[in-house]
């Protein structure tokens, strides 16, 4: 199911809120795992420290992190 379909079936703001957020973190897990040779669990940990340790929202790290390795050449 995309996107599309979901905003099609009328879900509740906050259920596309979270889908849309899910996607730049599920980037930021690969780009970390591509990096680091490292797990899917170990890359979201990685998110989670530095969320922690900054006291950012996980989501804004992510897309940060794929923001720049998008512009990156």
């Amino acid at each position: 199911m995309t996107a599309a379909h979901v905003t099609h079936f009328g879900l509740p703001d906050d259920v596309r809120t979270a889908l849309s957020q899910r996607a730049p973190i599920e980037q930021a897990k690969g780009i970390l795992m591509a990096i680091h040779r490292i797990t899917a669990d170990a890359a979201f940990a990685l998110l989670v420290d530095r969320s922690q340790g900054t006291n950012r929202k996980l989501r804004d790290i992510a897309q940060e992190m794929v923001d720049k390795a998008s512009t990156e050449r």
